[in-house]
């Protein structure tokens, strides 16, 4: 404890002086309790450091990722007591990004050559961990190994290599295994471990013992990413991670960063140079496995060459020095299928202004391309120009076909398959170009002008019969099943239009069809003329009709027939439900005596009839008292519901009184007595205003003569309401008063004075 109070305190102290003291760090990261732990998170705190600074200082000389994350759950943790304590997490595939967190760095949309790969969100910067162990994967400290022993002997082992780069057995001498590839550190495993198990270099098989060895989890490493990238920084990753995994975890390179001279710097010198142009183009994979403190510079471009049109890829690509347009070629893939390849054109900058050179299909190869050119092709129109004749309309294939094997108009429709069945006539148009205008139309005769010469680009056209014929409706309805337009056809006949709009309803009428035919074309005053037609059995005029375009037809109902017509019943009633109105003038004293029992809780006084959104109040008890010619009998009509509600032996009172409220009566009271129930009137109350509503939906106002007011009775099951009375904005108040009266005595005062 002691010893860790002194990190500890010679830590506080190194923060304070902004040392680097990266041992010491390391040390109370690794040895602290968590309260201690804390302690110095704290500190740091109000040092003004972040958690990436604590990150660098204790992660630079590859600090484990347990450690790290120990640090990062306590730094987003809140305060803690001697008795909490924090799980160290399991390693993460997901890489520590600078100062971005755990998010990967997403670069802006770019037309550079490369760019999309990291911009794609399907991809992790994380390295594929549950695979096989490369056998050239080199181990190192913080790597964890399974050793599986089998054969005469079997035992496993779950070493991890330390700093030192060693694994230790029990009664055996530590094995140093850094910086082994997996295939050597097992050839040393076998040697070393020989001598705790003789069968693993014995030849025969019932004593032999075998030895397998598999990483279970991979060390963490900080590398540095630096230059030309979107979020330059150090990184903890996977020693696993390749190049790619880094660079996409920073974002890749940036608008001036360079896809094809990225270094890759270990011990201060550069290791390896990584074109990724060789995995974009050709699909070989940079798979170099990175280290601890390795540093990943990307620097600026030298030369970009914009494809701007004409290419299947257009964007930006780099060339690096002595590659040539075929190159560019291969990058984006070849030339586009309507590009004219001839000629290539390219705009150029130089000391004072820009210029446009073209350079011609032989020379393409002997041209070298300097920073910022931009080649293009120029594009072919989608037009077809050059020895073509068109056709369309009343042939069975219309479409565009050579001049040379179609010289004649004969034999474009022999082309085009012949005549369609809805070509109609004996002449074509034939529509000819001048210098790409259409601006002469040659009537042909389809009988006597089949020889006659094309031209290139002539379109010729046959009629069809929607050229020449107007469609025209026929038109059915009333007791039909389908009332609708028909298509004229000529031959129509009544039968037939009954038979396409379904057939006759039951309530049809066969002796009364009716034709309404427009005849203003005549002349005459009329412009309307009806025409009368019965049917027989078989749906057959009895007299011969002829129907034109533009008819109507209607089929009436059969005489006097009236749809069926229906009210309902709804409330404290035996038989609720729906019922017919039997006669035209059927009335709510019918509906009562014929099919309306009451139970003992209806309240025959607030019988109401509602229509629509509509309360018809019906007076039950004098309704009933007086039968059918009672002045409170009301004619139902089709879709009117009889409602009888419950027997309420109370009264609600709202609006401005003291207190809403609801008053328990059994016998008719006044309106005021049921306000003075709740409390009595506001001040706000318009006592002239007061209504009261009852359960039949009548309403009944407070009536005022003189000085006096009669408040309406309230029965129960009756709502009372106060209204508010409106606010008169014209009152001048007591305090306006004074105050006109001050300034007037002030007025005179002054006059006086003069």
């Amino acid at each position: 404890m002691i010893k860790n109070l002194f990190y500890l305190c010679f830590l506080f102290l190194s923060i304070q002086l902004f040392s680097q003291n990266i041992d010491t760090m390391k040390s109370v990261a690794r040895f602290s309790t968590d309260t201690e732990l804390k302690t110095y998170i704290n500190q740091a705190k109000s040092n003004g450091l972040s958690l990436i600074d604590v990150e660098k200082l204790v992660g630079a000389q590859g600090v484990s990722v347990n450690e790290l994350q120990k640090i990062r759950t306590l730094w987003n943790a809140g305060p803690v007591n001697a008795t909490q304590s924090v799980d160290i997490l399991p390693d993460s595939p997901s890489s520590s990004l600078g100062n971005s967190g755990n998010t990967k760095i997403t670069p802006k949309s770019s037309r550079r050559f490369g760019s999309d790969f990291f911009n794609n969100k399907n991809i992790s910067e994380a390295p594929q961990l549950f695979v096989a162990t490369p056998s050239d994967y080199r181990l190192g400290p913080g790597d964890e190994l399974t050793i599986n022993l089998f054969g005469s002997s079997e035992n496993t082992y779950s070493v991890q290599i330390s700093r030192s780069g060693t694994v230790k057995f029990d009664r055996a001498a530590p094995i140093y295994l850094s910086g082994l590839s997996i295939n050597s550190a097992k050839k040393r495993l076998i040697k070393s471990l020989s001598k705790l198990y003789t069968g693993l270099l014995s030849s025969d098989e019932l004593n032999k013992v075998e030895l397998d060895l598999s990483l279970s989890k991979a060390r963490s490493v900080v590398v540095n990413i630096i230059g030309q990238v979107t979020a330059p920084g150090t990184y903890t990753i996977s020693s696993f991670s390749s190049i790619l995994n880094a660079l996409y975890s920073a974002g890749g390179p940036n608008e001036v960063g360079s896809y094809r001279n990225i270094k890759l710097i270990r011990y201060e010198k550069v290791y390896k140079t990584i074109d990724l142009y060789d995995y974009f183009v050709g699909g070989v994979y940079p798979n170099l496995y990175l280290r601890d403190q390795d540093v990943i510079l990307v620097e600026a471009y030298n030369t970009q060459i914009d494809l701007s049109s004409g290419f299947k890829i257009n964007g930006l690509f780099e060339l690096k020095e002595n590659e040539s347009f075929e190159d560019l070629l291969r990058f984006s893939g070849g030339t586009s299928a309507n590009s004219f390849k001839e000629k290539l054109f390219v705009e150029r900058y130089d000391d004072f202004s820009k210029k446009i050179i073209e350079i011609e299909k032989k020379d393409f190869l002997n041209n070298s391309f300097f920073d910022g050119d931009i080649i293009s092709f120029k594009k072919i129109k989608n037009e077809i120009i050059n020895d073509i004749v068109k056709i369309s309309g009343g042939v069975k294939i219309e479409g565009s076909f050579q001049l040379k094997n179609n010289k004649t108009v004969g034999d474009l429709i022999n082309s085009a398959k012949g005549y369609a069945f809805n070509s109609v006539g004996i002449n074509g148009i034939l529509f000819r170009n001048n210098r790409g205008l259409n601006n002469e139309s040659i009537s042909i005769n389809l009988s006597n002008d089949l020889s006659f010469e094309l031209k290139e680009r002539d379109s010729l056209y046959i009629p069809t019969s929607k050229d020449i014929f107007f469609k025209s409706k026929i038109v059915i309805n009333g007791e039909v099943n389908s009332p609708k337009e028909i298509d004229f056809r000529f031959g129509l006949t009544i039968t037939d239009l009954i038979i396409l709009s379904g057939g006759l309803t039951p309530y049809a009428n066969k002796n009364d069809i009716r034709i309404f035919r427009n005849i203003s074309e005549e002349g005459n005053i009329e412009v309307t003329k009806e025409i009368n037609i019965e049917l027989d059995d078989y749906l057959v005029p009895t007299k011969k009709i002829i129907l034109l375009p533009d008819d109507i037809i209607t089929v009436n109902s059969s005489p006097f027939r009236r749809n069926n017509q229906f009210y309902s019943i709804s409330g404290e009633v035996a038989l609720p439900g729906l019922y017919s109105l039997k006669n035209q003038n059927y009335t709510v004293y019918d509906a009562i005596k014929d099919n309306i029992e009451f139970l003992e809780s209806a309240s025959t006084v607030g019988i109401s009839i509602l229509r629509g959104s509509i309360q018809i109040p019906v007076y039950g008890n004098k309704l009933i008292s007086q039968g059918f010619s009672s002045k409170f009998n009301f004619e139902l009509v089709s879709g009117d519901e009889i409602n009888v509600p419950v027997k309420d032996k109370t009264a609600f009172i709202s609006g401005e009184v003291q207190q809403d409220g609801i008053i328990n009566i059994d016998r008719p009271i006044s309106a005021k007595l049921a306000i003075d129930y709740v409390g009595g009137f506001t001040e706000k109350s318009l006592k002239k205003g007061v209504y009261v509503e009852y359960q039949n939906g009548l309403r009944k106002v407070t009536r005022n003569f003189l000085f006096f007011k009669f408040y309406p009775r309230v029965f129960p099951g009756s709502k009372v309401i106060v209204p508010e009375k409106e606010e008169n904005r014209n009152k001048t108040s007591v305090a306006e008063i004074v105050g006109y009266t001050t300034s007037l005595v002030s007025i005179i005062a002054l006059i006086k004075a003069f």
